[in-house]
């Protein structure tokens, strides 16, 4: 069975088109969804998401599931569409998902795997739009020039053909989550000082203590528990976010309900193998307190808070990707 929430972006941007861009139009969504192989509970599902985040409100009669795009799902494909058509945007993602593409391979033992191969994959994309042959080329030659991938050229080619990855490649996938940008910053001394491979949780949330990569941070407890690999971009999102909470103007109750939901997602994310759909629920219940703030549909709401709201819906959105 297909996970229906790892779809919800894709089924937001169709109906943000059948509906013209406007939140008065109900659009069924039963077939869209099994045209890209959902069934009807997975399409109850993403619409009772959409619903819970605030993002469209449930209009299914008959057992037809069907939804009416909200005034912040509007403003959520619309972000969404300008991040997909962000060319800097895309060039820094598609290196990252190659990079990290390249380092499956190594773990699999592939000999100098074919680069175009990485094309063909769920991965290659950015905001549901497939990565080009051009950027990959070029996201290559980019990986191959920093020293991260070993690489294999031909002349007719811009990039290289066969690559593998490197040992500094390894150290930004496996220290960095794939950050290529963050890492080059780190070994030309304009970034943190890694004193051990990933974030930490000192102590049970909601009370927990977080340190990542900083040798600042001074810890009170010897029993920390370590993110488990792969979910260290979502703790710092995590962590962003318990900072920021006071600023966005949400009430006692509403700031309650965020962190209950947070310490729900550390306590996830410290297990050895979290379950990534209730992270994604998880993270969707965070959007629907953020969404409002972040699209200006909450009366009184500073720019700062806006702003901030938005950055961090983006920062979520990204680490649950």
């Amino acid at each position: 069975m297909a996970d229906a929430l790892s779809h919800i972006d894709q089924v937001l941007d169709w109906v943000y088109d059948q509906s013209n861009g406007t939140s008065s139009e109900s659009v069924a969504i039963l077939e869209y969804a099994q045209s890209i192989g959902l069934n009807m509970d997975d399409a109850f599902t993403i619409v009772w998401a959409c619903r819970d985040a605030g993002l469209g409100q449930d209009t299914s009669g008959g057992g037809n599931p069907c939804i009416r795009i909200s005034s912040a799902g509007l403003a959520y494909v619309s972000t969404m569409r300008r991040r997909r058509e962000d060319p800097a945007l895309r060039a820094s993602t598609c290196r990252t998902d190659l990079l990290r593409w390249f380092y499956r391979q190594h773990i699999a033992a592939i000999h100098l795997p074919v680069t175009d191969e990485f094309s063909k994959t769920a991965d290659a994309q950015h905001e549901g739009a497939r990565y080009t042959d051009v950027e990959i080329q070029n996201a290559a030659e980019y990986l191959s020039n920093k020293g991260l991938i070993k690489a294999t050229n031909v002349a007719e080619i811009r990039g290289p053909v066969r690559a593998e990855i490197t040992a500094e490649g390894i150290d930004c996938v496996t220290d960095w989550t794939g950050d290529v940008a963050g890492y080059l910053r780190d070994q030309r001394g304009y970034g943190p000082t890694n004193t051990f491979n990933g974030p930490y949780i000192q102590g049970n949330a909601p009370s927990a203590q977080m340190a990542w990569q900083n040798r600042e941070v001074t810890q009170n407890r010897s029993d920390g528990q370590q993110i488990a690999p792969g979910f260290e971009s979502l703790a710092e999102a995590v962590a962003d976010l318990i900072r920021a909470l006071p600023m966005l103007g949400l009430s006692t109750e509403d700031q309650q309900d965020v962190r209950d939901v947070a310490e729900d997602v550390v306590n996830e994310i410290l297990q050895h193998q979290p379950n990534r759909s209730r992270l994604r629920r998880a993270g969707a219940s965070i959007r629907g307190f953020l969404m409002p703030i972040a699209t200006g549909t909450v009366v009184g709401a500073s720019d700062q808070s806006r702003e901030e709201a938005g950055n961090l819906v983006e920062h979520l959105r990204s680490a649950l990707t």
